[in-house]
């Protein structure tokens, strides 16, 4: 099974959203994209919270359009809210990890960071500038999205920073053990010492082992909250090793900004 048949991190309103639409990413490009999608600034911020993901986003009016690249994120922030005029987004959803793979320049150092897309996608900018249209839908987007995200795939290594297959075999064993693994025994696994896996972490993610596998645990536990028919908070508390309810209660509180019962009720408010 592929890592993202496995992970598939989810928003804080993973059900509906006014003004949201995202559509999965083909076959070819379904291990490195979580989604296309589109909204509307929000007139009522909406909590974003950690997923794991890296977004390419377009910022456009019916004449303007910026590009820009976020970062992955390790805490919640409130998501951008309209101040008059409407302004209509789309974005490509990576899956952090996997991001590289498309970049010209390292994502050192871009954790909870926005910036200009050309500083690090610059080929990526290039290519949707010349084939982006404000009026486009979704549909339209994902196309030229695909189009040029399939082209880089296949372009020589030299042109592309370097993938480290440590990061790749760590992120596939937090995956398998929804991140309720320790760092010690991970690294028994993937046959690695402490010190190699921080440096290329840090190179790929911007965030540390520890931290990305706490994110994973945190995105699972929310996935088997969202979609649970009956949710067992004793019974999630042995599934993802937390060590008693509190642990598991503070831990979500961290990432998610919100206690559980708030963030239930907002993402099932939309169902």
């Amino acid at each position: 099974m592929r890592m993202n048949e496995m992970f598939f991190p989810l928003t804080s309103t993973p059900f509906s959203r006014s003004g949201y639409r995202e559509l999965l990413p083909s076959k070819e490009l379904a291990p490195y994209v979580r989604c296309f999608w589109t909204s509307w600034n929000e007139v009522s911020p909406v909590p974003i919270i950690p997923d794991l993901c890296a977004d390419i986003i377009i910022v456009t009016d019916e004449t303007e359009k910026e590009f820009f690249f976020c970062g992955v994120s390790d805490k919640t922030f409130a998501s951008v809210h309209s101040q008059g005029q409407r302004r209509r987004l789309f974005g490509i959803r990576f899956y952090a990890w996997q991001a590289s793979a498309f970049s010209d320049e390292p994502l050192f150092k871009t954790a909870n960071g926005f910036f200009e897309l050309r500083a690090h996608f610059l080929t990526i900018e290039k290519s949707l500038r010349s084939k982006f249209s404000p009026t486009m839908n979704l549909e339209e987007f994902k196309q030229i999205a695909e189009e040029t995200l399939l082209k880089l795939l296949v372009r020589p290594a030299s042109k592309r920073p370097e993938q480290n297959s440590l990061v790749m075999d760590a992120i596939t064993q937090m995956i398998r053990t929804r991140g309720s693994q320790n760092l010690s025994s991970l690294l028994k696994d993937i046959h690695a010492s402490e010190r190699q896996l921080e440096r290329f972490f840090a190179q790929a993610l911007s965030l540390s082992p520890k931290k990305v596998s706490s994110l994973i645990r945190y995105q699972s536990l929310w996935q088997s909250v969202c979609f649970s028919k009956i949710f067992d908070i004793q019974d999630a508390v042995a599934d993802f090793g937390y060590f008693d309810q509190a642990h598991l209660l503070n831990d979500f509180k961290k990432f998610h900004g919100m206690n559980l019962t708030q963030a239930r009720k907002i993402a099932f408010s939309a169902k």
